[in-house]
């Protein structure tokens, strides 16, 4: 794909004003009934026979039960916007880094029943479906996260213990529901230096379902030096949030520039591992700065028509940088959420953003995004 923001700006400028226009018609946010007309089956429909890169969307399953309630009309909004996949994401929570109390909370972690459910409409309305279960922390100290989680006195077994009966509880739930990719983890840098114990999670994974298996790695921390357990997996999950800019409202040159000498890092890892690589988090908030430190979602909250130009132009790098890698498997855009995103929204969502009309250029390839 050349560049061609200029014209796109214009058009997606026209491109959003009516979609905006149309949600505006049908209820604000919420899809218009023409993307509702399909419903999930009360039996899971077969996995979806699509070919190419996974194109498409994640979202997040916040909260225990009635998910599918809060949850199933970004389904139809997905494949409205041309992708070909849904990934989802559910939770297990233990209180902070270093306790070991991992477990599946019943207020906070998504239901079985509702993501299955959430699968089987997926299928219904066409698209593949990834299921990504990650940890989440509910009393961080500090800055803590899933990356530096460190069990009490050093209990590996036992927190890889909760951990497996976590993944395989979900697994049931991927074979169930003929879920396409299951990713047996995310992010957990600190427990990934553990070969052995991860290659019994991924062997336990397997036995309760037939699909890929992947793992999404951070960003800086997918090197075959410090994961061991790539030959175990189908697929090779990561993240995207390096640093592509120093300051805020950089020019897409700078950006390309940066995606130059990190793709030819990763040429060279996919060289070693020889695994298709999915994107399973591609985004940026559109936020003034974004472009420094991606991860960062607390960086600059405010809503700006700057910050809405430095997610597009982001996003129009990364679609020129990886879309036409042959070894690319998968890429995933984060996230669709249930806010109404648009002008005063400062987050991921490119929901009635300029990033919005990009994306559904790109998903859909008579219009070029091929």
């Amino acid at each position: 794909m050349q560049t061609v923001l200029k014209v796109l700006v214009a058009m997606v400028a026209v491109a959003v004003a009516w979609h905006l226009g149309q949600a505006a018609h049908d209820g604000g946010g919420a899809p218009s009934k023409s993307m509702m007309t399909r419903s999930a089956t009360s039996q899971p429909a077969p996995r979806v026979k699509t070919r190419g890169q996974y194109r498409g969307m994640a979202i997040q399953l916040h909260g225990g039960g009635g998910v599918y309630d809060r949850y199933n009309r970004l389904i139809p909004e997905v494949a409205d916007l041309g992708a070909n996949t849904v990934l989802l994401v559910v939770h297990g929570w233990q209180e902070h880094g270093g306790s070991l109390d991992l477990h599946i909370d019943a207020q906070k972690t998504a239901h079985a029943e509702d993501v299955g459910k959430l699968c089987d409409l997926a299928r219904v309305h066409g698209l593949r479906t990834i299921l990504m279960p990650v940890v989440l922390l509910s009393q961080p100290r500090g800055s803590e996260w899933r990356g530096k989680i460190v069990p009490a006195n050093r209990d590996w077994d036992g927190w890889f213990r909760r951990y497996t009966q976590f993944i395989v509880h979900f697994a049931k739930v991927a074979e169930r529901h003929k879920v396409d990719v299951l990713m047996v983890g995310s992010e957990l840098i600190k427990t990934e230096q553990y070969t052995k114990r991860w290659r019994r999670v991924i062997q336990e994974a397997r036995q309760h379902y037939r699909g890929r298996l992947g793992y999404s790695a951070n960003w800086d921390h997918y090197q075959t030096t410090k994961i061991g357990f790539w030959p175990e997996l189908d697929c090779v999950g990561m993240t995207s949030y390096y640093e592509l800019a120093e300051a805020a409202n950089p020019s897409i040159d700078e950006i390309d520039r940066n995606w130059v000498r990190i793709r030819e890092e990763i040429r060279a890892f996919h060289r070693e591992v020889g695994k298709p690589i999915f994107f399973t988090e591609v985004g940026w908030c559109s936020q003034e700065g974004a472009a420094h430190e991606g991860w960062n979602y607390y960086a600059n909250q405010k809503a700006t028509e700057a910050g809405q130009r430095e997610q597009l132009v982001l996003y129009e790098s990364f679609i020129k940088t990886w879309s036409t890698e042959p070894y690319v498997g998968g890429i995933i855009w984060w996230e669709l959420d249930l806010s109404a995103g648009g002008k005063d929204d400062y987050n991921y969502t490119p929901r009635g953003k300029l990033a919005e009309a990009l994306l559904r250029f790109w998903f859909d390839p008579k219009a070029g995004g091929e």
